[in-house]
Order: structure tokens, then C-alpha cells, then sequence
């Protein structure tokens, strides 16, 4: 549940808190009081767009801040949230501010997250329903999803969509392979002269640095002769080459050794030297022999070069693109070698994933069917407790091509008035029947969606007054399994909150504010009988207000 929201610099808000009760929390005030802006504060707090006229006073930073607290077993139906929760402590604080130089800074317990993140967790959070969000409702293509939540085919759905998109790979695998038997012999033309010119040399990275080394070593073959004779040189001179100077020097060590035996270690040291020189000087000798270059295998490192230059100017940048290049145009020329094969083999692939699909299809639409009939009898239910007292709801699943989502069509068909044929609910529906439809699938999906949060943004806008305490008597029911705020205008559907607040606009400093308060038991009777009666309340409302709090507890 939300259990407090903090707002700073928002639209007409300039400091603002709330705190809320789990279950029905009733927002009222008149037209025009700012109650959306609430709505709007907390849209953006879990992910939304902030537009900048929003901003109170541009110099200042905009922030809004929201805490949940959950219980176990809401934890237990959200585990993406538990990255960001202690053991000791499951509070959950969203704070997301927008600073005067344009930046967005979201967090979550102090950890800071992407706009994309956010969004995705305020998704599992809460679930917005304002006057205008039943036109997904009214969307058949969304049908099907809203019937799926209410079946149990997470794992049947996830095998079907592997196999689906394995099925969508063969049939463009296919399409590919048409469209290259359209010009198959230039293309195998093309293709042959492409592998002939790719395959006279190694295409392996290591062999291409090799080659490379190799042909620096010859371009350069004088310089190194020339740096190899003056190292010799400085090495082997009879006067002060290092050979012959190491050699001296074993003379006043010895006699240094005589003297004082703790100096051996340096003749270790100097046999070492003697060793080590000895050895590069042969290392020299060996390298100087190599360097001598036939004219003949000069002339096929700089062949091989060319050729690699070729092959990178035409199909790199690099070796590992050339290579890469290579494997496909190959396999693309042992496809068109093939071509009446493969098409008949990818035909059979394409006709045994489709059979592999049909039955796990099947399996979907079988337990759609059972969910169907769940929904169509609670539908009914709610829709009558409602006022349309003579509704038909009816959940048809049509049999049709192969998607994403099955082989079911799902199309809502409603007659909410006795005597009239079922049509498609987008097309018999109006506005207030629509909320209803609405109100009422938020109540059968109570069951298997773990959304803990349900905002309603007048929902009751084209409910009339003769069906406000049935209506405010579903969101009472709503507000008993997950935490319900609700912006009315209908004192029957007030009279049900837990808490109420009222949202009015006063004016400070020649600046007008929102401000909201939450309403004790006098406050709350005058504020009904006013929604009543007008901006003065009458003893007629004021009693009429006193029963329907009585009848509403």
C-alpha cells in the first residue's frame, strides 16, 4: 500500500502531505480543485513524463516522493522488488525529482535507477484507471490479454512463443531462399568469384600478423642489418666490448674472493652475466643468419599482402569481418547449389513446427475456454449488482491463423438491455456502461492479479446517483484484498472511505495553492451534504448525508 505521499513544486502544489489509510481512500472537491494533479504527481513518481509547465517555480527543484509498505505475501507476488528491500524493514520509498537544470533524478530506497526501471516497477505497483482508460476496454485487440490474466498458462504460453518465433525463423529462412532463386545464376556467379577471392590466404587473424611481421622484417631487412652490426660490434670489441670486459673482471673479484669469502655471491652473479652475454650473443648470431631474404620468398610475402589488402579494403574493416563474411557467402552458396533441396526441407520444417504449434495452441485455448466461462459468470454478476439488471456478457473465442498469441480471436460481446442481440462491446457500450464493464473486471481479476494499488480517477463520471451506493459498495469490496484511492464526485460513493480528503484551491501571497485535508466526522457529513445540496449544506442534506454514512458502515 501507499502509505504516504510527499510533493514539493508540483503544478499548484507547493508543499504537500498525505497519508493514507490500505483500504478506500475518497478524494472530493469541487471542479476544478486540482484533485488530478494528485494523480498526475504520482503518475510521474513511477516513471511518467514530467511536463515542465508542471514545475511550480522553475528555480526550485520538483520532487515527489512516495513509501509503500507491503506485507509478506505481497512480497512473496512481486520478488523484483526485493533487490531494493532490507530484511528488517519492508518500506519502499520512490523519490523522483526533476532539478532546475533539466535533469531527472530517480531513486528507490537510495538506489539510483533508470527511467525504463522505474517504469517497470511502478507497473507492478500500481494500476492507474482514469476517465478516458476504459477505450483499452473498448481495444479488442486487448481482449485476449485481459482474458489470459485470468487463466493459469504462464508455462504452456512461454513454450508456444519459443516455438512460435522458432516457426517465424524457417518461414523467413524460406522467404529468403525465393527471393534468391529469383537471380539464382548471378548470384552464384557473384558468390563463386567472392569465395575463390577470399580463399587464397588464411583468413585467421594470427596468420594475417604473422604475414605482417614478416613483411616488415623485410622492408626494413637493412636498417636491422645495420642496428645488428653496431650491437655486435659493441659487444665482441677487444678493448671495450662487454664479452671482454666481464672477462676482466673475474680477475679482482677472485682476489676479492680471497680476502673475504662473504663475496662469493658476486662471482655467482658475474657467471651469471658471462652466461647471459654469451647467450645473446648467439641469439644475435641466429637472428642475423634469418634475415637473409631470397629474393623469391620476398616476392610471395608481398603477394600474400596484396592479397590481403584486397580482401580487407573489400570485405573488412577488419579480418575477423572478412572471415565472418567468408562463412555466410559460402553458406549462401551452398544454399543456392541446393536450392530445390532446401526449399523442400524447410516446407517439411515450416509444416512440422506448425503441427508442434497447433497443439500447444490447443492446450491455450482449452484453458482460455475454462476462463472464458469464469469471466462471462462474474461479469454478469458484477455488471447486475451494478443496475444493468438484464446483461448478457459473453467471452467468444474464434478459431483463426496462427499468431503470437495462439490461433483464438477474443472478442468481448455484451446486451445490457433485455431483448437485444449480443454485439461487440466496443460497439453497443456507452461511457457509463463502460465504466461499469470496467469496475467490474477490476473486481473478477482481483484473484490472480497481485497489483497492491488501484487508483481511479472519476471512474464514476457517467455513473448516476441512483447507482452510487452499489458502485461505492464494489470499491469498499475492491479496498478489502488491495489498497483503493478514488477521486468522486458522488457523495454515495464517498460515504464508503476509510479516509476522506478534500481537495480545494485557496489563494497565499497572491498565488493560488491546492490544499487537502483529510476530513474528521463533522467535516466529512458537511462535505457530503455540500456535494448534495450545493456550496451551502441543509438540514435536509445534512440528514440525507448522516444515513448514508449510517448505511454505508
Amino acid at each position: 500500500m501507499i502509505s504516504s505521499l510527499s510533493i514539493r513544486n508540483f503544478g499548484l502544489i507547493d508543499k504537500l502531505e498525505i497519508e493514507f489509510c490500505p483500504q478506500l481512500n475518497i478524494f472530493t472537491g469541487e471542479t476544478g480543485a486540482g484533485k488530478s494533479i494528485l494523480i498526475d504527481a504520482l503518475r510521474y513518481a513511477l516513471g511518467e513524463r514530467l511536463n515542465s509547465s508542471l514545475v511550480r517555480d522553475p528555480a526550485k527543484p520538483c520532487i515527489v516522493e512516495v513509501v509503500f509498505e507491503f506485507n509478506k505475501k505481497q512480497l512473496k507476488e512481486m520478488p523484483d522488488l526485493l533487490e531494493y528491500l532490507s530484511v528488517d524493514d519492508p518500506c519502499f520509498i520512490v523519490n523522483r525529482a526533476y532539478m532546475p537544470d533539466g535533469r531527472n533524478k530517480n531513486k528507490i530506497n537510495d538506489f539510483t535507477l533508470t527511467l525504463g526501471r522505474l517504469k517497470e516497477i511502478g507497473n507492478l505497483l500500481v494500476d492507474f484507471h482514469g476517465p478516458h482508460d476504459h477505450q483499452m476496454l473498448l481495444a479488442q485487440e486487448s481482449h485476449i490479454n485481459i482474458l489470459d490474466r485470468l487463466c493459469d498458462l504462464d508455462k504452456v504460453k512461454e513454450d508456444y512463443n519459443k516455438g512460435y518465433g522458432q516457426y517465424l525463423k524457417i518461414q523467413r529462412q524460406l522467404k529468403e531462399l525465393q527471393n534468391l532463386s529469383q537471380d539464382r545464376e548471378r548470384e552464384q556467379d557473384m558468390l563463386k568469384y567472392q569465395i575463390e577471392e577470399l580463399s587464397q590466404v588464411p583468413l585467421e587473424k594470427i596468420k594475417y600478423e604473422e604475414l605482417l611481421r614478416e613483411k616488415s622484417r623485410i622492408d626494413n631487412s637493412e636498417k636491422l642489418y645495420e642496428c645488428l652490426n653496431e650491437l655486435m660490434s659493441m659487444l665482441e670489441n677487444e678493448q671495450t666490448g662487454l664479452t671482454e670486459t666481464i672477462s676482466r673482471a673475474f680477475g679482482p673479484l677472485e682476489a676479492l674472493n680471497d680476502i673475504d669469502e662473504t663475496t662469493l655471491e658476486f662471482k655467482k652473479i658475474l657467471d651469471r652475466i658471462q652466461e647471459d652475454s654469451s647467450d645473446l650473443l648467439s641469439s644475435l648470431s641466429n637472428y642475423s643468419s634469418g634475415l637473409s631474404f631470397e629474393p623469391e620468398q620476398a616476392g610471395e610475402v608481398n603477394a600474400q599482402y596484396d592479397s590481403y589488402y584486397e580482401i580487407i579494403r573489400k570485405y573488412g574493416p577488419g579480418m575477423e569481418d572478412a572471415a565472418s563474411f567468408y562463412e555466410k557467402i559460402k553458406e549462401k552458396y551452398d544454399l543456392l547449389n541446393n536450392l530445390e533441396n532446401n526449399d523442400a526441407d524447410l516446407r517439411k520444417k515450416i509444416d512440422g513446427q506448425k503441427k508442434y504449434l497447433t497443439k500447444i495452441a490447443q492446450k491455450i485455448t482449452v484453458g482460455r475456454k475454462k476462463g472464458a466461462l469464469i469471466l462471462e459468470q462474474t461479469i454478469e454478476k458484477e455488471l447486475k449488482d451494478l443496475g444493468i439488471t438484464h446483461v448478457d456478457f459473453q467471452c467468444r473465442i474464434t478459431e483463426q491463423d496462427l499468431d503470437l498469441n495462439g490461433r483464438d480471436k477474443v472478442v468481448f460481446y455484451i446486451s445490457p438491455n433485455a431483448g437485444e442481440s449480443l454485439k461487440p462491446l466496443a460497439e453497443i457500450v456507452s461511457s457509463g456502461e463502460a465504466a461499469r464493464v470496467m469496475l467490474a473486471l477490476k473486481k473478477a481479476l482481483t484473484k490472480v492479479d497481485p497489483m497492491p494499488v488501484l487508483i481511479f480517477d472519476e471512474i464514476d463520471a457517467q455513473i448516476g446517483g441512483r447507482l452510487g451506493s452499489i458502485t461505492g459498495k464494489k470499491l469498499k469490496s475492491l479496498s478489502l484484498d488491495r489498497q483503493v484511492i478514488l477521486i468522486t464526485h458522488l457523495p454515495q460513493i464517498a460515504s464508503f472511505g476509510d479516509y476522506h480528503f478534500k481537495v480545494a484551491k485557496k489563494v497565499k501571497d497572491n498565488r493560488t495553492l491546492i490544499n487537502v485535508d483529510r476530513l474528521d466526522k463533522d467535516r466529512r457529513l458537511k462535505e457530503l451534504a455540500q456535494m448534495m445540496a450545493g456550496a451551502k449544506e441543509t438540514k435536509v442534506s445534512l440528514d440525507h448525508a448522516r444515513d448514508m454514512l449510517v448505511l454505508a458502515k
